[in-house]
């Protein structure tokens, strides 16, 4: 399926690729369909692109990759709506933000995806994780918009 967005231009993006958030995002309620794209320019950064409207995209990173003991604690029945089983394949990303001079992420809502269903959910964890957590006080190269 072909896809225009405002940020990566044309996404020839496969079925088995989308990654339906049922419930949307926090803020973006109506946006279900969504894609994980590489950044080309910095390996350590994904693009969660919507599939829906071609503006809006973020970048998401592993949490882990900056805070290697970081655990997402959420309910079960939290954990029941992503229909995760044993051998299952999936994971953690969160999401990154520019603030002045310092690069964020969000520690309290993580993006937790299935990848065997290809079905994610924001979750808020069930601990005291921070909103903005400092990841780098220089901005790192994120790709601006076309």
């Amino acid at each position: 399926m072909e896809f225009k967005t405002t940020r990566f231009g044309k996404l020839d993006i496969r079925q088995d690729e989308i990654i339906t958030f049922p419930n949307g995002m926090i803020g973006f309620d109506d946006h279900t369909k969504w894609a994980i794209l590489a950044d080309e320019s910095n390996e350590s950064v994904g693009w969660l692109q919507s599939l829906e409207d071609p503006g809006l995209a973020f970048a998401v990173v592993s949490p882990r990759r900056y805070i290697p003991s970081y655990k997402v604690r959420i309910s079960p029945e939290q954990a029941s709506s992503l229909q995760i089983d044993a051998g299952m394949e999936t994971f953690v990303l969160v999401i990154v933000s520019r603030e002045d001079s310092l690069v964020t992420v969000n520690l309290r809502a993580p993006l937790l995806v299935n990848l065997s269903l290809q079905v994610g959910r924001q979750m808020i964890t069930t601990d005291e994780q921070p909103l903005r957590h400092v990841i780098a006080t220089e901005t790192i190269p994120l790709r601006r918009s076309a």
